[in-house]
């Protein structure tokens, strides 16, 4: 074999050699100081925040190895220091005093750099918050809702430079599911439609696009959706929302839980409206969701304040109707058809006062 031959092999294999792809994954991390050491960090997958990996700290060191068939973002935990990071396949490196720090594969790479863009502004908008605070002379609510409003701007900015940067990879869906806080579900459906299997096939993406879903289906000027609790009756028995909702009356329904503070504060609005209007026109029912029976039923036997109440749905009628946070105070029409969502205070009393002129 003549050595230009012999040059040529050995410069395919060096080239293969630089180029394939890792079979496993390193990850070399370092702690603040020698508190640390003898301590166990944890590599949890930041979805089902099940473990992963683990190792204990030494020297102010600790070091992570296996392999990883497809990337999972995930997050590694040192007491009270964490740092998002890609598992995959490749030497990783992080700075456990640094959130933003894990670097050394590409996905790495793009993650640290969103989140420290993410960090610095974050960072600047809790500085302007602290400064408002400071100054009695300036109206704190409005001045706080402007920077807020900037914060969103550049977070959306922000956002939308990454995600399209990485529309088909763990990165992109790790962006859209932060990005999702601040999106309008139609935007949110369109960003979607954009992304690649990768980002549309993420657990939590897959969950906000089954509740935008809900949403739409139980938007307003959308016929009611039934549900039935098997003993969601106070005395055990079967209870429907169809025994009160599109019986010919305007209905105004609470879905509320024991333990909600928001709740509470709701209840006295609920008086007013209740005592004004019931009758054969109107009427009120509350849905306990998201709690206890027996704390249910120990509130209500010192709190009834007379509507009829539908207990122990659970999460069967919020899945139904898309709703992730209580109280959800949602009007229907005498024929069932949704009037209103989402009301609350002065704004449930004028909807309210409006259907029944």
């Amino acid at each position: 074999m003549n050595k230009s031959v012999i040059f040529t092999v050995l410069a395919a294999c060096m080239f293969a050699a630089c180029t394939s792809t890792p079979k496993s994954y390193t990850v070399e991390g370092v702690v603040p100081d020698d508190s640390y050491n003898n301590k166990m960090v944890y590599l949890l997958d930041i979805v089902t925040r099940q473990p992963m990996d683990s190792a204990l700290v030494a020297d102010g060191k600790f070091t992570l190895t296996g392999s990883a068939d497809t990337a999972v973002i995930c997050r590694l935990m040192l007491e009270r220091l964490n740092v998002n990071l890609i598992l995959e396949n490749g030497k990783i490196s992080v700075d456990m005093a640094v959130p933003e720090s894990a670097k050394g594969t590409p996905l790495n790479d793009e993650l640290s750099k969103f989140e420290t863009e993410r960090a610095v502004f974050g960072k600047a908008f809790s500085e302007k918050q602290r400064e408002l605070r400071k100054n009695q002379d300036i109206d704190f609510e409005a001045a706080r809702q402007k920077i807020l409003d900037e914060y969103t701007a550049k977070s959306d900015s922000v956002c939308a430079i990454f995600f399209h940067a990485n529309k088909n990879n763990v990165v992109g869906a790790f962006v859209l599911w932060n990005w999702s806080n601040f999106l309008e579900s139609d935007r949110f459906d369109s960003l979607c439609e954009e992304a690649g299997d990768v980002v549309r096939n993420f657990k939590p993406i897959q969950n906000i696009i089954n509740v935008n879903a809900r949403i739409k289906q139980t938007a307003e000027g959308m016929p009611f959706t039934d549900f039935t609790i098997e003993n969601g009756n106070l005395d055990g028995s079967k209870a429907s929302l169809s025994d009160y909702v599109g019986k010919g009356k305007y209905v105004l329904v609470d879905f509320w839980a024991s333990w909600c503070g928001p709740c509470k504060a709701e209840i006295p609005v609920l008086v007013e409206v209740y005592n004004k209007y019931k009758g054969d026109k109107f009427d009120l029912l509350g849905v306990a969701v998201w709690d206890k029976r027996e704390e249910t039923l120990k509130y209500l036997e010192n709190n009834n304040s007379g509507w009829s109440q539908i207990i122990d749905a659970q999460r069967v009628p919020t899945e139904l109707y898309g709703i992730n946070g209580i109280p959800h105070i949602i009007l229907f029409a005498p024929d069932g058809t949704i009037v209103a969502r989402n009301l609350r205070g002065d704004g449930l009393k004028a909807k309210v006062a409006e259907v029944m002129q």
